[in-house]
C-alpha cells in the first residue's frame, strides 16, 4: 500500500510461480508524514529515493469508473444473469475493458476548451472552416481576407464561397456580377471603401459603368466627353475608325458636371463620357489586331467589334441593375429609419403624458432634446427614455416658466395651475390656463 502521490518506488520483485504463495506477500511504504521527531529521521533514507514520475498516457480512474458502469449496464440490459464480476481477495474486482477505454479517450470526447489569450491546440478543417464562411456577411469576408493573413489563400482559392455569401444575405435581390469581375473583386466594390486611385478613405461611390470606385476629382480627371473621344478614335494610318465608339463603356454628366448613371446620354442637357485609359487601350488593341492579321482582318474586323459590343452591353445592363438596386436599397432604408424615428416620437410623447404631473404634448415638441431624441434612427427603449425623461422635464419647465412670465401662481410641473393668461404680446394668441392639458380648446401652445 503507497501513501503518497507524484513519486515512484522500487519494490520487490515477485518471483514468478506456477502455483499461488502460501500467502501473499509484497513492500509496503508509508510516506506519510511522521508525527515524531525520531520518525522523521527513519524516514529520510526513504525519502531520498523519491523521484518524480513521469505522466503516462492513459484514462483516469475517473473515466474507468464510468466505463465500468456503462459496461455492467449493457450487461443487465442484455441478459438477467448476474453481473461478470470476479472475486479477488474477497474484493469485487470490475472487469476493464481495453475497447470500451478507447471509446472513452479524453481525447475523443472531451469537448474543446476555449480561453482567452491561448491560441487552439487542435485546427479545424477546411470542410468547417468552408461551411461556417459560407454564411457570413460578404462584407466580412472582404475584412477578413485583408486583415486577416491565414484567411487571405483560402478566401482566394474558393470564389464559390463569395457566391455562397452573397446568395445567402441578398438572395436574387442582387445582381449577378458580369463576366469581367470574380465574386471578390464583385465584393470588394460592392462592400469596400477608400479610392481606388488616390487611396482617399471616406469615398464610397462605386461607379458601376466604369466599375470602379473614385473619389469625384479623381473621377474628373479620368474621364473626356464625346467630342474629345472623338478625336482620338484614329488608326496607325490617321484614318477615322470612330466605328468603334460602340465599344466603350460610357457614362452620363448632367451639366455642372456630377455623374447620373450609364450612358449614353440621349438628351441635350445631358452628356456622354468615357474614360480616356479605355479610349487608349481600345485604339491600341485596334491597331494591334489589324497588323497581326493584316491579310483576314477585314473579315474577322466585324467579329471582333461584335465581341466587344456584347462585353460593354453585358456591363451597361448590369450597371443598370445595380443603380437600380442601390436606389431601392437606399429607399428602404431611409423608409425604416422613418418608421423608427415615428415610434420614437410616439413612445416618449406617451411616456411624457404618464408622468406626475403629466407634460403635453404639444409642449413636448418644443423641447430640444425631445427633437434631437427623435432624430435618431433606432427603435426606442426604457433606457433612451430614463436618459431623455430629466432633460425633458427640465426643458419643459423652463418653457412652462417663460410662457407664464409675470404669474404669481406655481408652475404646474410644482404641483400648482397657472391662472389665464395672454401669452406674449399677441393678441390673437389663444390664453393657457395650464400646460400640463388643462388649456382651453383653441389653444396651440398647449
Amino acid at each position: 500500500m503507497v501513501n503518497s502521490k507524484n513519486v515512484a518506488f522500487k519494490v520487490d520483485k515477485q518471483s514468478p510461480a506456477r502455483w499461488p504463495p502460501p500467502q501473499p506477500y509484497s513492500t509496503v511504504i508509508n510516506c506519510r508524514k511522521p508525527g515524531s521527531k525520531r520518525a522523521s529521521k527513519q524516514a529520510q533514507g526513504i525519502r531520498s529515493q523519491q523521484v518524480p514520475l513521469t505522466k503516462v498516457p492513459g484514462i483516469s480512474l475517473g473515466e474507468r469508473k464510468r466505463v465500468w458502469e456503462d459496461e455492467d449496464a449493457e450487461d443487465d440490459e442484455r441478459s438477467p444473469s448476474p453481473s461478470k464480476k470476479v472475486l479477488r481477495s474477497g474484493i469485487d474486482a470490475p472487469i476493464f475493458s481495453p475497447t470500451a477505454a478507447s471509446r472513452t479517450h479524453p481525447s475523443s470526447t472531451k469537448p474543446t476548451r476555449l480561453r482567452r489569450g491561448k491560441p487552439l491546440s487542435k485546427g479545424i478543417d477546411l470542410d468547417s472552416w468552408f461551411t461556417i464562411l459560407r454564411f457570413s456577411d460578404p462584407a466580412q469576408l472582404l475584412e477578413m481576407r485583408t486583415k486577416i493573413a491565414s484567411c487571405y489563400r483560402f478566401l482566394r482559392d474558393n470564389p464559390t464561397l463569395w457566391k455562397h455569401s452573397r446568395n445567402y444575405y441578398y438572395g436574387e435581390t442582387l445582381p449577378d456580377p458580369p463576366s469581367e469581375l470574380t465574386e471578390f473583386q464583385y465584393a470588394h466594390l460592392r462592400h469596400g471603401h477608400g479610392c481606388m486611385s488616390c487611396g482617399t478613405t471616406a469615398t464610397r461611390k462605386t461607379y458601376w459603368a466604369f466599375l470602379r470606385r473614385w473619389c469625384k476629382n479623381c473621377l474628373q480627371a479620368k474621364v473626356i466627353r464625346e467630342p474629345e473621344a472623338r478625336a482620338l478614335l484614329k488608326g496607325s494610318n490617321g484614318e477615322d475608325i470612330s466605328f468603334i465608339q460602340k465599344c466603350l463603356p460610357a457614362g452620363i454628366f448632367d451639366s455642372w458636371g456630377n455623374f447620373v448613371g450609364v450612358g449614353p446620354a440621349h438628351t441635350h442637357s445631358l452628356k456622354t463620357v468615357y474614360l480616356l485609359s479605355d479610349v487608349e487601350n481600345l485604339v491600341a488593341e485596334f491597331i494591334r489586331e489589324s497588323r497581326e492579321n493584316y491579310v483576314s482582318w477585314h473579315a474577322e474586323m466585324r467579329t471582333w467589334i461584335s465581341n466587344k459590343s456584347k462585353t460593354v452591353e453585358e456591363r451597361r445592363e448590369f450597371a443598370r441593375k445595380m443603380e437600380l438596386w442601390e436606389d431601392m436599397t437606399r429607399t428602404t432604408k431611409s423608409y425604416n429609419y422613418q418608421e423608427k424615428k415615428d415610434a420614437r416620437k410616439l413612445y416618449y410623447i406617451e411616456k411624457a403624458g404618464k408622468l406626475d404631473p403629466p407634460i403635453n404634448a404639444k409642449l413636448v415638441e418644443h423641447c430640444p432634446s425631445f427633437k434631437r431624441a427623435i432624430a435618431i434612427p433606432k427603435e426606442p427603449s426604457m433606457n433612451s427614455w430614463l436618459q431623455l425623461k430629466p432633460k425633458l422635464e427640465k426643458e419643459a419647465f423652463e418653457i412652462a416658466r417663460g410662457l407664464t412670465s409675470g404669474v404669481r401662481q406655481e408652475s404646474p410641473f410644482l404641483g400648482g395651475i397657472i391662472s389665464p393668461l395672454p401669452l406674449l404680446t399677441d393678441v390673437s394668441t389663444p390664453p393657457m390656463q395650464s400646460v400640463t392639458g388643462l388649456c382651453t380648446p383653441n389653444t396651440e401652445y398647449c
